[in-house]
């Protein structure tokens, strides 16, 4: 049997571990409570460009996703695969205007990507997103998004920075 002395400091500590517990999880509540609810759409700068884009908030995106034209790898001529990895990839973004820049960028990933219309594989390089003041790195997947309407679409990995979709109006019926 415990002796009194201990069972107080043993009882000490559960109750110290509840309200920690307690505070860690209102603490998680506020942040999330606090998070920046944003329209569908909004107005960024792709930083190694310079670009604006009218980026569409995709909460069934796992990674953001824009629209690039005339992918090539450098020191490659195949399909895309996992071995692009790491390698250069040269690419011209496209925004909503039209407006045309080429870039170059270190290829983080090659994925297999799953959307209501097929399956392919993409490349996937870090881009920074700039909004309101601030920079964040995103892995972006290279498509053609021309006839999507969307040049831009800024996934939950963008979403993750604080961010959430306000809602849309009721549907209509």
């Amino acid at each position: 049997m415990a002796q009194p002395e201990s069972r107080k400091k043993l009882l000490l500590g559960a109750v110290l571990c509840l309200a920690l517990g307690a505070a860690g999880g209102f603490v998680g509540g506020q942040q999330r409570a606090n998070r920046n609810t944003l329209p569908a759409v909004v107005p960024v700068t792709i930083g190694e460009s310079g670009q604006v884009f009218n980026a569409r908030l995709d909460t069934g995106a796992v990674v953001s996703s824009i629209n690039a034209h005339e992918l090539k790898v450098l020191d490659s001529d195949g399909p895309p695969s996992g071995r692009d990895t790491g390698k250069m990839i040269s690419f011209v973004l496209v925004n909503d205007r039209g407006e045309r820049h080429p870039l170059v960028a270190k290829i983080a990933q090659v994925r297999g990507i799953r959307s209501a219309d097929c399956r392919e594989v993409r490349y996937h390089v870090y881009l920074t997103v700039k909004f309101r003041g601030h920079s964040y790195r995103v892995l972006t997947n290279l498509n053609d998004r021309s006839n999507a309407g969307d040049m831009l679409l800024l996934g939950r990995n963008w979403l993750r920075n604080g961010f959430a979709v306000a809602a849309v109006g009721a549907p209509e019926i």
